[in-house]
């Protein structure tokens, strides 16, 4: 239950540990997927290997989506992760239903040996025999208990994500956006009006025993984890996809015109757009963010830590209007605005401004001889400027998908696609962006657009004196609002903040966390001196004492990866490690279980005070535990959609793992490496 919570601790204790995705653990009691109950035996065998951490990533609600940070619910458990054997009633039906009995078996003998988990076919699959087992007699004396009664009157949020899953499963899994207009918009009463209704509560309380039987399984499973001595860490993601339970219920939490991401850089020169709604932090602040707070109070129920996801965020997100593709006409909320006021004393205004804040396009720019037939297309979207040769967007041309939205008569589909591209290009290519009337940020890539670079010298320095004390303010707002934020949450409970800052260079982030006592994130491969000639790693002595290390995250290549793919970095950190630990000195970039504990055993000498490597990462000190291809080990390849990503599975069963006295060695060799530093 969501009780009252305790002071968070400032400094955690000097641990090691392991992060794995709950569902890669396999399991003789879970033989398709990993589940709650997975994390008995698998803290039995931390507990023998001496890793004091295990590191999860988010178990909530997805639905259909297998990525773990697309939740529909801040709150509600994902029934994917249920031991179906372990819910009451699961026995006796077994043997009384040979249809049941058939089903579940088939689904143990089609899943138990694959190298990935299928994702969809489990949750559809899972789904379908727990409405079976929600039917029998077990169920209902469940729901007639006090346990339960009392574990419903304790978690608030259980109404409305259960009038919210009931539509989802009426409308075929659609979204809400997309539902009739009478179930798109339900008021807090109308809700709860819906939630009270007996011809609908057999539906409802599906969901609501569901998540139950996650939240018994779940707690015992963690309980038993803190016994072991082990500190259970989860992952808390900053964002909610757009359809889900709380944008639909409390649309007042959420901005839902503009969308979250990170702005344009070498790696992603359009930057990256991430499609969910950025925060109304405003409204969160005026309830004291209890919104955030009851989050916290319902993951201190399993966790001791917990990981804020972006946590940058916090401070200010990239911010991207609905409707664009791409992040490149994003800016950050919040923002110190520059005024049309001071604009018009440094010399902009009239003309001068327009030329800044709205693209001007050259009516040659769709590559067509013919300039009546162009300026015929471009009519279709812009204003001609007077007699000239350029166009302006119309009003009610904003954004990518409004562009995309206009027919193009008179000529075939591939050149429709290329005149538009071409006009969403130019849609970017402003100095400044107009927020609201009088009120203007510049454009992250502000240097390279046709305005800017048609300025003057002076020009350039008097709206470049703006943008610098534009970017000033704007980090006092930062600080502001995280200190707000962090102030109110990180005292409500007693887990400890561990925070994913990595990439980010902002003035005030370091000192925020330190007051926090907020563990920074290095993942030590991208811990370097880039800017300095061979650009050498960062010393282990030198990292933040605040911090969790680890060498591989779920978003990149494992240490067998990379060690493979990326040889010159590899032979980089053997030459510059090579004193810290015995150097495996290879001499043609192969990967080896001696090359592994090089790697953990050098990045254990590390001054954080966690170390935690992904479970790959440690099963790579014995070859028996990997896979042929090194491609199944990995988690998840960012910019790609498919049943690949986020279906990881171990090899080898825990139980394997638990049996190996020597692999528990050779991780303890490692894990008393980093418990030595803190004498130091």
């Amino acid at each position: 239950m969501c009780g009252m919570a305790q002071k968070s601790q400032a400094t955690p204790a000097r641990m090691t540990g392991v992060a794995v995705p709950l569902g890669a653990l396999r399991t003789k009691e879970s033989p398709f997927i990993g589940e709650y109950a997975s994390l008995v035996p698998f803290a039995q065998f931390c507990a023998a290997a001496h890793l004091g951490v295990i590191q999860l990533l988010p178990v909530l609600d997805t639905g259909t989506q297998s990525s773990p940070y697309s939740s529909l619910s801040a709150f509600a458990l994902h029934p994917l992760y249920i031991s179906l054997a372990l819910v009451p009633g699961f026995d006796a039906l077994y043997k009384a239903d040979a249809s049941f009995a058939a089903e579940y078996d088939a689904l143990v003998k089609k899943h138990c040996a694959a190298t990935r988990y299928d994702y969809t076919a489990l949750n559809e699959a899972k789904d379908h025999l727990l409405r079976i087992l929600y039917r029998q007699t077990e169920a209902k004396k469940m729901l007639a208990g006090v346990a339960f009664k009392k574990w419903l009157s304790a978690n608030s949020w259980i109404s409305a994500y259960c009038v919210y899953k009931n539509l989802k499963y009426v409308y075929m899994q659609a979204s809400w956006k997309e539902w009739k207009k009478a179930d798109r918009s339900l008021s807090h009463e109308a809700i709860d009006e819906r939630w009270n209704d007996s011809s609908l509560r057999d539906a409802h309380f599906f969901y609501a025993w569901e998540q139950f039987i996650c939240y018994t399984q779940f707690k015992s499973a963690s309980d038993e984890v803190r016994k072991a001595g082990i500190i259970l860490k989860g992952d808390l993601p900053i964002l909610l996809n757009e359809d889900s339970c709380d944008v639909w219920a409390d649309s007042v939490l959420f901005n839902q015109k503009l969308r979250a991401g990170s702005p344009p850089d070498g790696s992603n020169p359009s930057g990256q757009n991430w499609g969910f709604p950025t925060y109304n932090w405003k409204a969160h602040q005026k309830d004291d963010f209890a919104w955030w707070k009851l989050r916290l109070r319902c993951a201190e129920q399993f966790y001791d830590a917990y990981r804020l996801d972006h946590v940058l965020g916090f401070f200010r997100i990239w911010a991207v209007p609905d409707g664009e593709g791409s992040a490149e006409l994003g800016h950050t909320e919040p923002y110190s605005a520059i005024r049309e006021s001071e604009l018009e004393k440094a010399g902009f205004s009239g003309d001068r401004l327009t030329w800044l804040k709205e693209p001007h396009i050259p009516t040659g720019t769709l590559g067509m001889a013919d300039y009546s037939e162009a300026g015929r297309i471009l009519s279709l979207f812009c204003a001609r400027v007077k007699s000239e040769e350029l166009w302006r967007f119309r009003s009610d041309i904003q954004t990518a998908r409004d562009v995309w939205q206009v027919a193009v008569p008179g000529v075939d589909g591939d050149t429709e696609q290329r005149i538009k591209s071409t006009l969403c290009s130019w849609l970017h290519n402003r100095t400044l962006i107009e927020l609201k009337k009088g009120s203007y940020v510049p454009l992250w890539q502000y240097t390279g657009t046709q305005a800017w670079q048609s300025l003057h010298d002076d020009e350039k320095r008097a709206l470049q004196h703006l943008f610098d004390e534009s970017a000033r303010k704007n980090e006092q707002a930062w600080e502001k609002q995280a200190e707000a934020i962090f102030s109110a949450l990180i005292p409500s409970t007693r887990m400890i903040p561990c925070g994913e800052d990595l990439g980010v260079n902002l003035r005030c982030l370091p000192a925020i966390l330190h007051k926090y006592g907020i563990l920074g994130l290095e993942v030590v491969r991208w811990s370097r001196k880039w800017t300095e000639p061979a650009q050498p790693y960062v010393a282990m002595n030198d990292y933040r004492a605040l911090a969790l290390v680890t060498t591989s995250v779920h978003d990149s290549s494992t240490l067998r990866q990379w060690w493979q793919e990326e040889h010159d970095a590899a032979r980089a950190f053997e030459l510059a490690f090579a004193k810290s630990a015995a150097a495996p000195l290879l001499t043609d970039g192969e990967f080896t279980p001696k090359a592994a504990s090089f790697v953990l055993e050098a990045c254990a000498h590390t001054k954080s005070v966690w170390f935690i490597p992904p479970l790959q990462d440690w099963l790579f000190l014995k070859q028996k535990y990997w896979y042929a291809d090194s491609a199944d080990e990995r988690v998840n390849v960012p910019g790609t959609v498919s049943s690949y990503n986020w279906t990881y599975r171990m090899k080898e069963s825990v139980e394997t793992l638990l049996a190996d006295s020597a692999l528990a060695t050779k991780i303890m060799k490692i894990t008393a490496v980093h418990d030595k530093q803190k004498d130091k």
